[in-house]
């Protein structure tokens, strides 16, 4: 049985709703779907420990430290690619890592704090990894979409916008229009409490790191208005029945980068978009239904804005999103 399968209709608006907003409450989303209270939670209960959803935070190494996201494609030597891209989901700064389509080849989105740390990742610890025949580093300039602004599917009138209601507008413009800050220990545990759980309250984070209920709303309000850090919810795919996701690296004219990466962070298929360094202007990461509505995206969506060159491969196994980290090779099928 597919996951699909497994939840009806109320099931995948409620995944949507928690897309929309990890941290509201069950009567908030059941208010917005026009469902009973007790429903809604005993769903969304199920669609949490099923781990079909899991809800998280995105810490912004742009704001907390001072170095940009890095976009690596790696090769690696036969049979070795589930190795590395374990030792990579494994790390604390991983938050996409994908194994595609050869079968043999890597990419990742890395997290780095400071400009350090990125060198040492780059010069000393990714070489350190056995089974790497390849490795190309991008710097992350601007994000047209994140991962986490993405909802899968929509919700019936402003359900959507009822549920972002008082969340931080995103910033995707560069990183020195916004004040840097640094965390205190208290706010690094915070942080961490919420990368494990992110639907944790003020009285369980408290509980957890040893400070008062109070102090713990105040700083984590104040790190969500600074916009360092968001909600991040993910569900698998193949929930809502998407059972192609894939990778495209555009070449652009530098002219027109904003405006075809501003076109496609709002197409409905595709999940992240950057401009990044390296040979190709663009990364898009889209998931469709099918090979069919692949091809329908780069033919028609992508072609339509006069994109000079695409190369697309297709994600043979997800590793890691966000706080969905996969180890078991038929769940990660599956998904």
């Amino acid at each position: 049985m597919s996951l699909s399968d497994e939840f009806d209709e109320l099931d995948l608006r409620v995944a949507i709703a928690l897309q929309a907003n990890g941290r509201a409450s069950w009567g908030l989303i059941a208010k917005v779907l026009d469902a009973p209270v007790r429903t809604v939670t005993r769903r969304g209960q199920r669609l949490l420990s099923s781990g079909a959803v899991r809800v998280s935070t995105y810490l912004d190494t742009t704001i907390v430290g001072d170095a940009r996201p890095l976009i690596i494609q790696i090769g690696t030597h036969p049979g070795r690619a589930m190795d590395v891209a374990r030792a990579l989901a494994a790390r604390p700064d991983a938050s996409s890592v994908s194994v595609l389509e050869s079968g043999a080849d890597i990419t990742c989105q890395l997290m780095p704090r400071t400009p350090e740390e990125s060198a040492r990742l780059v010069i000393d610890e990714l070489p350190q990894i056995d089974g790497l025949l390849s490795v190309r580093v991008g710097t992350v300039l601007k994000f047209f979409r994140y991962g986490y602004d993405w909802t899968v599917g929509e919700l019936p009138g402003d359900a959507i916008a009822q549920l972002r209601a008082g969340l931080p507008e995103l910033a995707t413009g560069a990183a020195t229009s916004r004040e840097r800050l640094t965390l205190s220990a208290d706010e690094e545990r915070l942080v961490e409490a919420l990368a494990s759980d992110g639907r944790l309250t003020a009285i369980e984070i408290a509980e957890r790191i040893g400070v008062t209920p109070p102090t713990v709303k105040r700083r984590l309000d104040a790190l969500f208005e600074a916009g360092a850090l968001h909600v991040r919810t993910e569900i698998a795919p193949a929930v809502h029945g998407l059972r192609v996701e894939a990778l495209s690296w555009l070449t652009v004219a530098p002219d027109r980068i904003e405006e075809i990466g501003s076109a496609l962070g709002r197409h409905p298929s595709v999940r992240f978009c950057a401009a990044c360094t390296g040979t190709s202007q663009l990364l898009v990461d889209c998931i469709v239904a099918d090979e069919h509505a692949l091809y329908d995206f780069l033919t028609g969506d992508v072609a339509a804005l006069g994109v000079a060159d695409t190369q697309t491969a297709v994600v043979l196994l997800p590793v890691r999103r966000g706080p969905m980290v996969f180890t078991d090779s038929d769940e990660m099928a599956d998904l």
